[in-house]
């Protein structure tokens, strides 16, 4: 009976997780293969025109992290914005393909280089297209893409750590703390990325469970990607452990 009751929580959550998107299969939702901004909610920071695109209940939910950090921290001259929130599978396929291309420039030049070589480069803070969080409305970053930003010393210092302390509250964790907390594996840190987990984590097993089944496959999707092998599914899984026991 027990396993019964789980198996139908488990159904009825997946649901609810795709009830916004029943005209999206899982497989392109979790590659972002799709049109984000006809599913995801969009959203401005206060005073500029940019849109931002996330899951209707993580933006909800971030807004409602905003305002607890904002009231609990009243004479912050530096609140807590959107840079960045979901990316589809041909944003990041953009950004791959300059980077793999030497057009972006990163911490070494990709001149002479093998592919794999080039791929270890880029892999070091850029996901590969059809692997990146952005791409499930539930990631996003925060403030700076630095992580001096939120180190002693800089203008994050504060939020980063009330962050640290209570962003669970709310459902979020950030994802990439440092590699040896990850078995050394992964992306680098990134001290602005945040992951609403209680949906994120559900479609991280839908990733791997399809990648294992074969249902996931990037030769001939992007610059390099026949050499990927079984990285994907690496990069993919190694986060921090606490993000999994948000629920």
């Amino acid at each position: 009976m027990k396993n019964l009751l789980y198996l139908v929580l488990i159904f009825l959550f997946q649901n609810s997780i795709f009830s916004q998107t029943p005209e999206v299969s899982i497989e392109a939702y979790v590659l972002g293969d799709f049109k984000q901004e006809s599913i995801f909610t969009s959203y401005s920071n206060p005073g500029e025109t940019k849109t931002h695109y996330l899951r209707k209940e993580v933006l909800e939910k971030l807004l409602e992290l905003f305002q607890t950090y904002q009231r609990e921290n009243p004479n912050e001259k530096q609140k807590p914005f959107i840079v960045s929130a979901s990316r589809s599978f041909k944003d990041q396929k953009g950004i791959w393909e300059e980077k793999y291309s030497g057009k972006r420039k990163m911490r070494e030049s990709v001149k002479g280089k093998t592919p794999q070589e080039i791929i270890s480069l880029i892999l070091e803070f850029s996901s590969a297209p059809g692997t990146s969080r952005h791409h499930w409305g539930t990631d996003v970053d925060l403030n700076a893409l630095e992580n001096s930003y939120f180190e002693k010393g800089g203008k994050g210092e504060k939020f980063y750590n009330w962050m640290s302390k209570n962003a669970k509250r709310f459902g979020f964790c950030q994802p990439y703390t440092p590699k040896l907390s990850r078995g050394n594996k992964g992306y680098k840190e990134e001290k602005w990325h945040w992951s609403y987990a209680p949906i994120s984590n559900k479609l991280q097993e839908d990733w791997v469970r399809l990648f294992q089944e074969g249902k996931i496959q990037f030769k001939g999707k992007f610059s390099g990607g026949e050499f990927l092998q079984n990285l994907p599914l690496e990069y993919v899984t190694s986060i921090n452990p606490e993000c999994k026991s948000i629920r």
